[in-house]
């Protein structure tokens, strides 16, 4: 195994040459002088020079081949150490922006907790102007106004229950919106029936909230009059995405219909001006069916496809 080993050695092959040709030569000259005893101690040093030859040359090369073993055992632990260490350092990096994230990530939550707070105190507030005020058309207003503000709220509020804090569900958003309308109207389900049909679309922040706020609009306008003398009837509510980059937002009702065939910014109505700015806003398309009750219907551009992925 030795032999094997050293052979790669250019000065070992050598040694181990010439101690086969020494041993090849006493060997021979051992044959030729065998019929004379005086000739077998004159041939017999050769023998001995090739087997000190040849074991040295099996000596050194064991020795060449620990100093080669030990010079690349050496390197091999400087350069798995190197990786050690580098793996370290990244382990260690990744670490760090790990926490950093994660402390980003807490901060933005706390940030979304604490404006849903503050808007929670303004309307808080409002309630108790409106609870303090005579005017039964001030006392409208500052609901409109309440609910507006919670509108705005709930948006913060699922932000900071969700870990997505880029998007919201904005189906299950509406959902919490309607009802709390629901609450604050008094609306009795069973008079007034809500049929929701989402896709499972999320939106960022900036189009979240003129969103919410149009189908705020949209909801308190139909339940304050469509309906009048408290009539039954049903509000349906479609949220859906009709192409590639492109949502609609439906409300409709089976009430009494519209007046106006449409919004306009010079309308009397503080709700439906405000339905049309956001549209606007939004770079959207408003469009205002009146056969058979009232249907809203809003087409929003969507920067990306917004869609879930199942």
């Amino acid at each position: 195994m030795v032999f094997w080993r050293i052979r790669s050695n250019r000065f070992v092959r050598r040694l181990i040459l010439a101690g086969a040709i020494a041993g090849v030569l006493s060997v021979a000259g051992w044959v030729g002088a065998a019929d004379g005893n005086s000739m077998v101690l004159e041939h017999s040093h050769w023998l001995v020079v090739g087997a000190v030859v040849f074991i040295s040359a099996i000596f050194f090369g064991y020795l060449q081949q620990n100093r080669m073993v030990r010079r690349k055992t050496n390197e091999l632990r400087r350069e798995l150490f190197e990786r050690q260490m580098a793996e370290k350092e990244l382990l260690a990096s990744d670490q760090r922006l790990r926490q950093s994230l994660s402390e980003k990530e807490a901060l933005l939550k706390e940030i979304h907790h604490r404006v849903k707070n503050n808007l929670q105190i303004v309307s808080s507030l409002l309630y108790l102007q409106e609870d303090a005020m005579q005017d039964p058309k001030g006392v409208e207003i500052l609901r409109e106004s309440q609910n507006r503000v919670k509108s705005m709220a709930l948006i913060h509020e699922q932000l900071y229950g969700t870990d997505n804090l880029a998007k919201i569900d904005f189906g299950r958003y509406v959902y919490s919106l309607t009802a709390n309308l629901f609450d604050a109207y008094g609306i009795d389900p069973a008079c007034l029936r809500l049929k929701i049909n989402a896709d499972d679309i999320s939106l960022g922040v900036d189009m979240a909230v003129p969103c919410g706020l149009i189908v705020n609009e949209l909801v308190s306008n139909a339940i304050k009059h469509a309906f009048p003398n408290d009539t039954g009837g049903t509000i349906e509510i479609m949220i859906r995405m009709v192409s590639t980059g492109q949502m609609e937002i439906v409300v409709a009702d089976d009430g009494v219909g519209l007046e106006t065939p449409s919004p306009s910014p010079h309308s009397t109505s503080l709700g439906l001006r405000l339905i049309d700015t956001l549209t606007t806003q939004l770079d959207g398309k408003l469009s205002v069916e009146t056969d058979n009750g009232t249907r809203f219907g809003i087409l929003i551009n969507i920067p990306e496809p917004n869609k879930k992925d199942h």
